[in-house]
């Protein structure tokens, strides 16, 4: 630790230090930025640790990493340094320019609603992704992998369609951090770990009381349930494949699970009493209502329905 009166008055260096200039071995390149994954404030990845999916899918099932992958079109536009002149015609550098990414997503009116969630400002970090699948970190004190600091970020208002043009979002952030964005950070190539494009966002799930003849309204005394999972999205699309700890009810343990097939299921529970009953999608090793189903990631909406 450096005593206070030694390092008082000191500069810390006016830029003389080596700079390693020679351009051997193999260039690690960095494209079009299309994907991009942002980090809770506080969310680092260990040095020591391995990147590989399931590690990341974990932080997605926490809610620790949101991904926004695969725009539609990419912009990045940079804001200039600023120079001060003096009166001999000298110029300083007064102010240094920042980075602002905006990413296009085409992708329907539930994932626009989401998206909207995210405008804030300071709210979220963000790890870049390019078009060949390369992550960008940015690297902490520490050593650990992070996302870059970011300012604002606003989920533009939606671009209506037009007789040429299909409905659109924009969604944008300004890194304001200069010193990760020009020395501290490190690009992951996509072969030395596995393609960014790989990671996949939540999928909303709507969870509803009923089987293939129709709706079946939980009552007292039953000892199953029957419950039918279709994608938020289209309100259509089966849910298929979901497992015993994919569910959790507050009607107690759910000892036995039967697929009925086209997203319909029969949960076996103690007899219901009165009163109020619940059922959502649960990781209990995580702690979690977000599951991993063959490396599909689910939540449900909180179903519920008065026992009488």
């Amino acid at each position: 630790m450096a005593v206070i009166n030694t390092i008082a008055s000191k500069s810390a260096g006016c830029g003389g230090e080596a700079i390693n200039t020679g351009d051997l071995g193999c260039d690690i390149s960095f494209g079009l930025v299309i994907h991009a994954l942002g980090f809770a404030k506080g969310t680092v990845i260990g040095k020591n640790t391995e990147l590989t999916l399931s590690v990341i899918e974990a932080l997605v099932q926490k809610g620790e990493i949101i991904p926004i992958m695969d725009a539609f079109s990419s912009e990045p536009t940079m804001s200039e340094d600023t120079l001060e002149t003096s009166p001999l015609g000298v110029e300083a550098l007064t102010l240094k320019g920042l980075p602002k990414y905006s990413l296009t997503m085409k992708k329907g009116q539930q994932y626009y609603k989401e998206m909207a969630k995210l405008t804030g400002f300071g709210n979220i970090n963000y790890v870049l992704g390019d078009v060949n699948g390369n992550w960008k970190f940015a690297v902490d004190g520490n050593g650990d992998f992070t996302g870059f600091t970011a300012g604002q970020t606003l989920a533009a208002i939606t671009t209506p369609a037009t007789a040429t043009e299909t409905e659109k979002k924009t969604f944008t952030f300004q890194l304001t951090d200069r010193t990760q964005i020009d020395s501290t950070y490190a690009v992951v190539e996509a072969a030395n770990a596995f393609p960014i494009s790989n990671i996949t966002g939540v999928n909303g799930v709507e969870f509803s009381f009923a089987d293939a003849n129709g709706a079946v309204v939980p009552a007292s005394g039953d000892v199953t349930l029957k419950v039918k999972a279709v994608l938020s999205s289209d309100r259509i699309t089966d849910i298929e494949g979901l497992v015993l700890a994919d569910f959790n009810t507050s009607a107690g343990t759910i000892s036995a699970i039967s697929d009925d097939g086209n997203g319909f299921y029969t949960l076996t529970v103690s007899a219901l009493s009165t009163g109020l009953l619940t059922v959502k999608t649960k990781d209990s090793t995580l702690g979690t209502d977000v599951i991993a189903n063959s490396n599909v990631l689910f939540k449900s909406n909180l179903l519920s329905a008065t026992v009488a």
